[in-house]
């Protein structure tokens, strides 16, 4: 079957037959409490020094949330490069509302060595510009999570990251 993928007239990227079969590897997790968790795997080699966006099918909402932490673990040993970037994209793919929402330049010794793991609060060096905060509302009531590398990274590195947050007031979501 024949794929192909687009966005509609209502904004939104939709994609069909075997453009649909290329699996995500986001995902925002069922955690009990007040506390919530995206997740996703970064494969480094695949950065550029523009943002790409991380996965289609899950959203960073703005309404009423506090974004507590990041971590980040290393699946597999990373190299060249020399810092990672994490943001977030509005909904048309394209405008970028912050590349350094979550991580801002976060230096290659956090993620070079597989099992390494750092957690990032405000105060660490490398924590983005949101973490700690209630974020204003996005123009478009969410966002796409983005990634960015300063330098070239090679071979196989993995870097899974962890964002999380809770409800702060009422969330309608």
């Amino acid at each position: 079957m024949v794929g192909g993928n687009w966005r509609n007239n209502d904004g939104l990227f939709v994609q069909f037959g075997t453009s649909k079969a290329i699996p995500t590897t986001m995902g925002d997790y069922l955690s009990y409490g007040d506390t919530r968790e995206i997740e996703f795997t970064i494969l480094m080699s695949s950065l550029t020094a523009t943002p790409a966006i991380m996965g289609n099918t899950t959203f960073f909402g703005s309404a009423s949330v506090f974004i507590e932490s990041v971590t980040t673990d290393v699946d597999v040993t990373t190299a060249g490069g020399t810092s990672l970037s994490v943001g977030l994209m509005n909904l048309d793919g394209s405008t970028v509302i912050s590349n350094t929402a979550f991580l801002s330049a976060a230096p290659i010794a956090d993620h070079t060595t597989a099992g390494q793991r750092k957690d990032y609060t405000v105060g660490v060096t490398g924590v983005g510009t949101l973490v700690g905060t209630v974020p204003a509302a996005f123009a478009s009531g969410g966002a796409y999570i983005s990634a960015l590398a300063a330098g070239t990274y090679t071979g196989l590195g993995a870097v899974k990251v962890r964002i999380r947050y809770r409800g702060y007031g009422t969330i309608t979501q």
